[in-house]
């Protein structure tokens, strides 16, 4: 019922499939839902609603994700904040061309079985949040730099698609086991820091930069791709942040 594989620098767990991917769905569903409705119950305090563009490079792959992020930071006062963050960045291609058989669905069809191939392709979803501390102006005046930690819950969706070539798909299907679609839902704690300038009745323009190590990783099958996966991230945003009061 419970397995777990090493590799790398982390650990992948494996539960049986059949409820995961529906409880994985439900539990980034109930985060984003409890996010939101803590913002809607400090709507009252002074609020910074921010949003940007997004980089997110995974230690040991070839290429960075790029993506967008929203989210807000409450003051508790002018050095210490409150932040929450959703992060979407788009899917990326393996490089890897995988290898499968497809069997014959009459089982009087010759040859039994056919190679076709395939290529995963993984996106990420990152909601975050933490404590920030400001050194030099503070939160909401001049420049001044930030840093803090945070933990976050990443959740990755894999996809997987199939070239046929020739194969007749009216004579040949996939075994029951092969998925097409998948997910991994991981936590992770890191550190981020940044500067920001605020300027006065307009907002504040920032750019951080932090890592994230991931120590639980659970897919949503067993059969789910891994090639992509990294359980160390670095994340770079750039973006703008506005006062509500």
């Amino acid at each position: 019922m419970f397995k777990f594989v090493r590799f790398g620098l982390g650990t992948i767990f494996y539960l049986e499939p059949t409820a995961v991917s529906k409880y994985l769905r439900n539990m980034k569903k109930s985060i984003i839902v409890a996010i939101l409705s803590l913002i809607s119950g400090l709507s009252l305090a002074q609020f910074g609603a921010a949003g940007g563009i997004s980089v997110l490079k995974a230690f040991g792959m070839p290429k960075p994700y790029v993506g967008i992020h929203f989210g807000g930071e409450i003051p508790r006062d002018d050095q210490v904040s409150l932040y929450g963050r959703i992060a979407m960045y788009g899917k990326q291609e393996d490089p890897i061309i995988n290898y499968t058989n497809v069997n014959a669905i009459d089982p009087l069809t010759f040859p039994s079985t056919k190679n076709v191939t395939y290529q995963n392709a993984m996106n990420y979803t990152i909601i975050e949040g933490g404590t920030r501390y400001y050194i030099g102006d503070g939160y909401d005046s001049g420049f001044g730099a930030y840093g803090g930690g945070n933990v976050s819950a990443v959740f990755n969706t894999i996809k997987r698609s199939y070239n046929y070539g020739d194969v007749d798909q009216s004579k040949y299907q996939l075994n029951a086991t092969e998925a097409a679609k998948g997910s991994i839902f991981n936590i992770g704690f890191g550190l981020v820091g940044g500067v920001k300038n605020t300027f006065a009745g307009i907002g504040t323009l920032y750019f951080d930069a932090g890592f994230s190590y991931l120590i639980l990783s659970i897919p949503s099958s067993n059969n789910i791709s891994t090639n992509m996966y990294s359980p160390l991230l670095f994340t770079f945003n750039f973006g703008f942040r506005k006062e509500f009061y």
